[in-house]
């Protein structure tokens, strides 16, 4: 058929039963079945594989014309099923070969086609449709040439709370998952990203200019107004979860209830008042993170503006929807910052007040230590737990 196949994607001998019509007047009609015993099939880049010893299915139907048509075709073992059609060009080299469904170990479950694009080739693969999984999902870099791929899903899965839909990119297949992308964050907020192939699995770059709608619509920060994120997600290897760093500049936090209590404790009218109206500006948010189906550990993180400087750190139970957070929070940063040479950590002035947020997010409860003021920041940490550990 024209197709082109890496190196040791098929392997081995195996049997397989085959029938012939030879009809009056009318091309021969054929059907090929076998269990692919003794035959060895492998897809390195998408971590694949069929081994001899193992059994799976094969079916083709078809008509013996000039050029052969190929009416149905399913592949099923391993972890893969797959049943669709196959159109051939008039030099016999493929066309396309239409799949209405592919399920591939879990993390692949959508409509497939593959174009030819002539003999030497691999062929181009469209997702038109369906569902695909990140968690789930294994790509090994260096396993030879794979055509591009263009994918229109339904849905991408990337944690267990964070979905992207309408999601539509264009990638590489060759050495792994590459390309660029557009989608809604839950079916919110609009994000453009990047994948990268890396060692543990696939790695995400998401980019926003709506910094506060991607984290509403992400179930993060609800009371995130504009500004611009830059999000890097690194695969760790284990199911479903990351490392991650969040940048953010420009935004403003508006209607906080655990922030207001923490501005009330301190008896900071005015930037009660300012939350209240248009929101506290924090120039630049930094966070470091580990991202788990269940949970987000903050390891550290901190937001700096004109008005006040604050640092964090702690647990967002996901499946609980709760937090248990401890920080600092810095007023008037801009003429506190100047001390900040002794705060061990971002967004921490010389003069700060200790906080913690227990419980669940929609009625955490705020505590601060108003002796804390009086401790110069690098005295700080007598009053705060270390922070968390992503081995924890």
């Amino acid at each position: 058929f024209g197709l082109s196949l890496p190196a040791g994607t098929l392997s081995g001998a195996g049997q397989a039963e085959f029938t012939v019509t030879l009809p009056r007047d009318t091309s021969p009609s054929f059907t090929l079945a076998s269990d692919l015993s003794g035959v060895g099939l492998r897809i390195p880049s998408l971590d694949w594989g069929l081994a001899q010893p193992q059994t799976g299915a094969l079916e083709v139907a078809g008509v013996l014309a000039a050029p052969a048509r190929i009416d149905r075709l399913i592949l099923s073992g391993a972890g893969l099923a797959a049943e669709g059609s196959v159109e051939l060009r008039e030099d016999g080299g493929l066309a396309a070969a239409r799949f209405s469904r592919v399920e591939l170990a879990g993390w692949l479950d959508a409509p497939v086609v593959l174009r030819g694009r002539g003999r030497g080739q691999p062929p181009a693969i469209e997702l038109t449709g369906g569902s695909f999984d990140l968690r789930r999902a294994r790509f090994q870099g260096g396993g030879g040439q794979a055509g591009p791929l263009t994918a229109v899903l339904d849905r991408l899965v990337v944690s267990d709370g964070i979905t992207l839909r309408e999601f539509r990119g264009n990638f590489s297949g060759t050495g792994g998952f590459n390309g660029t992308f557009t989608a809604a964050v839950n079916g919110g907020a609009q994000v453009r990203g990047t994948l990268v192939s890396v060692a543990n699995g696939t790695a995400v770059r998401i980019r926003s200019n709506d910094a506060g709608g991607t984290l509403r619509s992400a179930g993060l920060l609800r009371q995130a107004r504009g500004g611009n994120m830059d999000l890097i997600l690194q695969p760790t290897g284990r199911p479903g979860s990351y490392d991650g760093q969040l940048e953010i500049t420009n935004t403003r936090i508006q209607d906080a209830p655990a922030l207001a209590s923490i501005l009330n404790a301190v008896s900071i009218v005015g930037l009660l008042d300012q939350m209240a109206v248009g929101g506290i500006l924090f120039s630049t948010v930094e966070a470091r993170f580990r991202l788990t189906p269940s949970q987000v550990i903050v390891q550290q993180s901190s937001a700096v503006g004109p008005s006040m400087g604050l640092s964090l750190d702690g647990i967002f139970n996901l499946e609980e929807d709760t937090l248990d957070l401890q920080g600092v929070l810095s007023p008037v940063y801009m003429v506190n910052v100047l001390g900040s040479v002794f705060s061990p950590r971002p967004g921490e002035g010389l003069i700060g007040f200790n906080f913690t947020v227990r419980g669940p997010t929609s009625a955490a409860r705020v505590a601060v230590n108003p002796l804390s003021v009086f401790t110069p920041g690098m005295f700080r940490e007598i009053f705060r737990r270390p922070p968390p550990q992503v081995t924890q």
